[in-house]
């Protein structure tokens, strides 16, 4: 071996030392094939080098790194179909291409507009296709004598794609897992029938308030909201009518608090229940009485009602809890809220100030 051959043997074996050492650096997949590619680039003085990973699912091959001096039609996220040009047949048969003038070449695909020699291994393990390797050039044989440093490199890197690959997968079904959970968590705080917060979520609510009123000194505040003669209505007009009357009026609750300290729920049945932190007795009547309103305003028939129209009865409360805790406020509200039917419904309702 020539003093030549000796010094290029040196500079393969230092290339792939540095490359086994970037491979030990962490299992972040797009990182570490980046600065494989990076690597090679720069050891080699390479116009592109780009590393494409296998979909085997959906039949193509994608770039997940790229290291080029040219003008090119590839991208990170680039893909195209398994078997499509020199890298694809490479990913779809797993074979070494080493192209040293790509003219006549029967499935080359040029990007980058003079493409004239291409080399290309695939990344191997357990003799699964996992990735590609991919150098091309201007000049024509411009990677002559490198198909092994290529094919050693991704022998290298195979272990670390496939375990990187298996940390993504494992990543993904944990966000998944965790879209999920806080898909089912708000599924059963929610409503079914009308969109907005359930019974459990108003208990929570209530709980929460409740400690941060007796820990600042600051007062909270219930209401409870009845559909007025709501059997009544059920009756004459049909559960389904019933149940477009409840999410009627949900909604219309919701738009009143919206943008205000007032947390609205379904309390059960035709019952809503909102709560509010920092806001006194009076704050919740004036908030009452415009809740009242918009339920008449939208003027919804009611044969079985005096006004000929559904109304709603609600029941306020406020104040600091004390040691019987803030349910003692949700039982005030809820003693106002049966005055206001006792006293003619379509009303609102204050418990004693306490």
């Amino acid at each position: 071996m020539d003093s030549g051959e000796q010094g290029q043997a040196r500079r393969q074996l230092e290339t792939l030392g540095r490359i086994a050492s970037i491979a030990g650096q962490d299992l972040a997949l797009d990182p570490l094939l980046q600065r494989v590619v990076d690597a090679l680039a720069a050891e080699f003085d390479w116009e592109f080098v780009a590393c494409a990973v296998v979909d085997h699912a959906r039949g193509e091959f994608v770039c997940r790194a790229l290291h080029s001096r040219l003008r090119s039609d590839v991208g990170i996220g680039y893909r195209r179909a398994l078997g499509s040009g020199v890298v694809g047949e490479c990913a779809a048969t797993g074979r070494s291409f080493d192209i040293e003038d790509t003219r006549g070449h029967p499935n080359f695909v040029d990007t980058l507009d003079g493409t004239r020699s291409e080399l290309c291994v695939p990344v191997l393990h357990d003799g699964r296709v996992l990735a590609v390797l991919n150098a091309e050039s201007l000049r024509v044989g411009a990677f002559r004598g490198q198909l092994t440093l290529f094919q050693t490199v991704a022998s290298l890197v195979a272990g670390v794609i496939h375990a990187a690959g298996l940390l993504e997968q494992l990543q993904l079904a944990n966000r998944q897992l965790q879209d999920a959970y806080r898909t089912l968590e708000n599924t059963s705080r929610t409503d079914a029938l009308t969109g907005i917060a359930n019974r459990r979520r108003f208990d929570y609510w209530l709980a929460e308030a409740g400690d941060a009123a007796q820990r600042s000194g600051r007062p909270m505040a219930v209401l409870l909201v009845d559909v007025d003669h709501f059997k009544d209505y059920n009756d004459s007009y049909g559960h389904p009518a019933g149940d477009a009357c409840l999410r009627r009026i949900a909604r219309c609750l919701a738009d009143v608090v919206e943008g205000s300290p007032l947390r609205l729920a379904r309390y059960g049945g035709e019952e809503f229940a909102a709560i509010a932190s920092g806001v006194d007795r009076d704050g919740m009547l004036a908030t009452a009485e415009w809740l009242r309103s918009a339920v008449e305003a939208l003027d919804i028939g009611h044969g079985g009602s005096a006004s000929g129209r559904v109304s709603i009865s609600i029941g306020v409360a406020g104040g600091v809890p004390g040691e019987d805790g803030p349910e003692r406020l949700t039982e005030a509200a809820d003693a106002a809220l049966y005055r206001a039917k006792r006293n003619g419904r379509n009303r609102v309702e204050s418990a004693p100030p306490g």
